[in-house]
């Protein structure tokens, strides 16, 4: 018996800074598109399950289009493959702060589960398999830590939505953590924990802390390694072979493919930038004052011949001291998005950790 673990698609995503009209409708069909692909994963390397780790969506309240995109692939997927079952684990972005309100994963979850018997919404913690226990979001960190205390005996694969070994994710609501002493508890009763929410993948505790990271990005803070984390640039999702005990990897993005590469590119160089396809581009560089404009329109004019999804801005301009992001125009200044700016200026370690912050605060 196989699963496959896929987590933090954010269907749906909306994405101001970076992006045109155009390239921000691309990217979320491109989404749409990857995550047929990655259903498909199961039926190729023969798993019997798949579990979606938590935020399915990028919001709680999607528009009724991407809710309908998200239908039409699931319910494709499970009258073409009867025999697989599909288990959706509710994450912090698909859940409202107001439970009297309905996320669209939960609707559109309730419609499934009525149609397909091989589909399951999991909104509380249960078995997913004889030895696969699921704890998905709960709305703060004591229920967390009473759920993780209520972890079945039989269980050896746990699923969680979480932070590892994270303090600053202890602070606010709808963003958990899984301390190192939990994990070790856990580990001792021989327990591997499987952890979606953050986008970066890497293991910890001898491989009993697999942390899957996204399977494709939706940002460019998402194509960068952070850390430990992601090293190489590519996406995973997880394979768990139950009968072995055993886990293994299946790359599902590569920073170097044309479906949806990632560069940095010196704002000088722009001009010469030939795209093969669509992509995730961070503007670098260095520009004095007198440069700044010469910098914003070339940047500008990239932008609207470019075929990539998000152009971030993260030229570093001078006088301005550790500010990387300057405004692309007069008239931009209104619609800056101002967290995007900031998050820009930090270097991957401090963007994760204010990432993980912002979506305690937001969600």
């Amino acid at each position: 018996m196989k699963t496959l673990v896929i987590n933090d698609l954010h269907l749906g995503v909306q994405r101001s800074g970076g992006t045109t009209r155009t390239s921000a409708d691309e990217l979320r069909e491109w989404g749409h598109q990857l995550h047929a692909r990655l259903l498909n994963i199961a039926v190729e390397v023969g798993c019997s399950d798949i579990v979606v780790n938590g935020d399915l969506s990028d919001v709680y309240d999607l528009p009724l289009a991407q809710a309908l995109e998200i239908y039409a692939v699931v319910d494709k997927f499970l009258t073409r493959c009867p025999t697989i079952k599909v288990y959706w684990a509710l994450g912090n972005h698909d859940l409202s702060k107001d439970s009297s309100r309905l996320g669209t994963v939960a609707f559109i979850g309730a419609i499934l589960r009525a149609k397909h018997s091989n589909f399951a919404l999991l909104d509380h913690p249960q078995f997913v398999s004889r030895d696969g226990y699921v704890i998905p979001h709960v709305p703060n960190q004591d229920l967390f830590d009473l759920e993780l205390s209520r972890v079945p005996d039989e269980t050896q694969w746990l699923y969680l939505h979480c932070n590892y070994d994270n303090t600053f994710a202890t602070q606010a609501d709808h963003s958990l953590n899984l301390s190192r002493e939990q994990a070790k508890e856990l580990k001792a009763r021989g327990i591997k924990m499987v952890l979606g929410h953050e986008h970066q993948g890497r293991e910890a505790l001898g491989g009993h802390v697999i942390i899957v990271g996204n399977q494709f990005p939706t940002s460019v803070a998402d194509c960068l390694p952070h850390g430990d984390a992601q090293k190489d640039g590519k996406k995973r999702a997880l394979i768990i072979d139950h009968s072995a005990g055993t886990h293994e990897y299946v790359t599902t993005w590569d920073p170097d493919s044309e479906d949806g590469w990632y560069a940095e590119v010196d704002w000088r160089e722009l001009k010469d930038v030939v795209e093969e396809g669509r992509g995730f581009i961070r503007v670098v560089g260095d520009a004095s004052a007198a440069e700044s404009s010469e910098a914003i329109k070339a940047i500008a004019a990239f932008r609207q011949r470019s075929k990539s999804f998000v152009i971030t801005n993260a030229v570093k301009v001078e006088q301005v001291e550790g500010m990387e992001d300057i405004a692309e125009s007069i008239e931009d200044i209104r619609t800056v998005n101002v967290i995007e700016l900031l998050m820009e200026m930090l270097d991957p370690q401090q963007r994760a950790k204010v990432e993980e912050l912002m979506e305690g605060e937001q969600e």
